[in-house]
């Protein structure tokens, strides 16, 4: 094994280089980890505000994780947060946090997207970073073989060991030899390129056939390499055969975790609907997907399956489930380039007492239990489309869960608490099942979830090496607070005159062969204090704004209240110049009214001095007929005239005079 390799002689450099920004982009991620250099604090600082606003937006769950693919021997598995071990499940997914330990004469395969590891027997691997952009592994202890098969395109792969960062810097396969009681680490690159990094930034390349064994942390060549591992490389080379030439890989994408498996346990065929379709082997004729397993819960995505077939992890993170006559179909859709990972492509049925789910057939969008953007639900649903057509509910009902024996129904108080096998199902899911409401998580509370992660591995790792590994994490916080300390002198430092740090970077340029690396270094220091400045400007304008509008918020308050004021006081006036206006009117109805009464007054006293008129008028007339009889007289025509009698005594002239000239005569 190691004549393939060239040896590189000489020291990595000097140790005050100091390696530049990575390429792909001056994310604080694109540096190593372990290292964490000085100007990444700053670059963090400035991006502080950022983050902060980033940070109250929801994150939605990494789309690449990782899995065991084979392991032989005993395998040990700790999850994130996790200090047991457990045995190893092959169909969990691993992901930020998680660890593995291979013991003595074991070995592991690891799938992470389309990039393999391989890990030899006592071998201890963090996965310390996992997600779209990152893969950052730490080995603490073992050899590794990782092989990197697409371009990176901006994605960062990085080992950490006790002694340097490996940055994967272009596809290759790279081996990787950590040995903590010597405290050497060794790095062979049979093709590819790599950049290691040590503890106070040093930097040193390594292209395909070089080796370098490195001990300390500052890259200082030292030790001798290990000694041949033939059986390892053999069982390399041939799980690097079977890879190349997988018949899966001409239907998916080789980012699609677990396609390995589907040669030895199914067949492909073409469907005219749907394209490719996989078929399992050997499978029950009551078999259904999502039958064989168990729910657990793992974070970020909360619900999660786990099949229990060896085959059992592509067909039901990816793609969707058919049934094309008999027989149970895998739809893999389009083949995209980073396909996305889901934690369990069903709908749930929600039971009350049972739970039942069933899987999505092509062409139905899956909605996750959790929150995630709109993008994040349109890249998950992606592959998923039917080439014809998307495939439009039925009375809004799924057609697999319309299918008989597709959907799976398990008492809720069996649910979430270990693998269950199919005596544990309800064997005759009734019809609210079938045609009830599907939902993005069950609605039946789950006692115990996820307590049962698997059982206890009958071998740990040393406890020498996990004594390494915490004295490491205090070590590093350590350093961080050294870090953060020498970072603020370099701030109060970059208030030098910008000619003196012109004359240092052409000092540089003379001294070191590397000093353009440090002119950029400078430059994306300068940058780095116009962005905060121009933040610090941006920020003012803000308040200035926020200000403003604060103002111009009060100021409009005030107006609102004195234009209610004003309403107030015009309602007011308005009211009393209604009350006025119907006093007025009241008057006046009580003064028409009073003219009124007035006026039959004056009829009624009109009236009756009418009837006094008349009464006395007839009386008159009676007076002056019955005078006209005392006198005689008479009408013409009747009785003869009799003499006048005299007149009365006491009778005045007056009166004698007023009857002789009555109108009557």
């Amino acid at each position: 094994m190691l004549g393939r390799y060239k040896r590189t002689i000489g020291p990595p450099g000097p140790p005050n280089q100091r390696h530049p920004m990575h390429r792909s982009g001056c994310s604080a991620l694109s540096l190593p980890l372990l290292l964490r250099p000085l100007h990444r604090w700053l670059l963090g600082l400035a991006l502080l505000g950022l983050g902060a606003a980033a940070g109250a937006q929801q994150q939605d769950p990494p789309g690449r994780v990782a899995r065991l693919a084979l392991q032989q021997g005993s395998v040990s598995f700790a999850p994130a947060g996790d200090e047991r071990w457990y045995d190893a499940q092959p169909n969990r997914p691993l992901t930020t946090g998680d660890r593995l330990w291979t013991d003595r004469a074991a070995r592991a395969e690891v799938h992470i997207g389309s990039a393999a590891l391989r890990m030899d027997g006592q071998s201890h691997v963090e996965f310390s970073e996992l997600d779209d952009d990152t893969v950052r592994l730490t080995a603490d202890q073992g050899e590794l073989q990782l092989r990197v098969r697409d371009e990176l395109a901006g994605q960062r792969v990085e080992v950490d060991t006790g002694n340097l960062a490996v940055v994967i810097d272009a596809p290759g396969e790279y081996r990787i030899s950590a040995n903590p009681d010597a405290d050497t680490t060794w790095i062979a690159v049979a093709s590819g390129r790599a950049t290691l990094y040590g503890e106070n930034g040093e930097s040193q390349r390594l292209d395909a056939r070089q080796q370098l064994t490195v001990s300390g942390r500052n890259l200082q060549a030292g030790g001798s390499a290990p000694p041949p591992n033939a059986g390892f490389d053999a069982w390399v080379a041939e799980r690097n055969r079977l890879e190349d030439q997988s018949v899966s890989a001409r239907y998916v994408s080789r980012e699609v975790v677990g396609y390995q498996q589907l040669d030895a346990y199914g067949d492909w065929q073409n469907d005219p609907s749907y394209g490719a379709v996989w078929f399992p082997r050997s499978v029950d004729a009551d078999w259904a997907p999502y039958r064989d397993g168990q729910w657990v819960n793992i974070e970020p995505w909360g619900l999660t399956w786990v099949d229990a077939a060896p085959w059992g992890f592509a067909p039901f993170h990816y793609g969707r489930w058919t049934r094309v006559g008999p027989r149970w179909g895998w739809v893999p859709g389009r083949s995209t380039a980073r396909p996305v990972y889901s934690p369990a492509l069903v709908g749930f049925v929600d039971g009350r007492s049972d739970v039942g789910w069933f899987p999505l057939a092509p062409g139905e969008a899956w909605r996750p239990g959790y929150r995630a953007s709109p993008g994040y639900i349109d890249r998950v649903n992606r592959m998923a489309a039917r080439r014809e057509r998307q495939a439009e509910l039925r009375g809004g009902l799924y057609a697999n869960q319309q299918m008989p024996g597709a959907v799976s129904v398990l008492p809720a108080e069996r649910f979430g608490r270990g693998a269950f096998g199919r005596r544990d199902l309800v064997r005759q899911p009734d019809e609210r099942f079938m045609r009830g409401p599907v939902v993005a998580t069950p609605g039946v509370p789950l006692h115990n979830f996820g307590a049962v992660i698997g059982r206890a591995a009958a071998v740990t790792p040393p406890s020498q090496l996990m004594q390494r590994e915490q004295r490491e994490r205090r070590f590093e916080q350590a350093r961080r607070e050294r870090q953060m300390q020498q970072a603020q002198q370099l701030q109060m430092q970059q208030q030098a005159p910008l000619a003196q740090q012109q004359r240092q970077q052409r000092e540089w340029q003379r001294e070191q062969q590397q000093g353009r690396q440090q002119q950029d270094a400078w430059q994306e220091r300068q940058q780095r204090q116009q962005f905060q400045q121009q933040q610090q400007q941006v920020q003012m304008q803000q308040q200035q704004q926020a200000r403003q509008q604060h103002e111009m918020q009060q100021r409009a308050v005030q107006a609102q209240q004195a234009q209610a004021q004003q309403q107030q006081l015009l309602q007011q006036q308005q009211r009393a110049a209604q009350q006025q206006a119907l006093a007025q009117q009241q008057m006046l109805r009580q003064q028409q009214q009073a003219q009124q009464r007035a006026v039959q007054v004056q009829q009624q006293l009109q009236a009756q001095q009418q009837a006094q008129q008349n009464a006395m008028r007839q009386a008159q007339e009676a007076q002056v007929r019955a005078m006209q009889q005392q006198r005689g007289f008479t009408a013409p025509g009747g009785p003869p005239q009799q003499q006048p009698q005299p007149a009365a005594p006491g009778r005045s002239s007056d009166e004698r005079r007023r009857l002789m000239t009555s109108p009557d005569r």
